[in-house]
């Protein structure tokens, strides 16, 4: 779950184990009627599913990140 808003990720493991669900899926670590309930449930609660692939794309809007933070991604911004 976001820190901000509603956005929601599905990974199958720890973010970033796999390039994305699709990934995971063709390795047998996640089921495709598991991750469906679960897209479901998170819709249906108002949250906006978001693909991990997406999370790692640059940022490039107004934040307050921490001076750690080398290389501003979706994620770091909103996860």
């Amino acid at each position: 779950m976001s820190k901000f808003g509603s956005l929601a990720l599905v990974c199958a493991d720890n973010p970033g184990a796999f390039l994305g669900t699709e990934e995971a899926q063709s390795e047998g670590e996640l089921d495709g009627a598991d991750l469906t309930k679960v897209n479901r449930a998170l819709v249906e609660l108002g949250y906006v599913v978001v693909a991990e692939e997406l999370l790692e794309s640059d940022y490039d809007g107004p934040s307050r990140l921490p001076s750690h933070v080398q290389r501003p991604t979706w994620w770091a911004r909103f996860f």
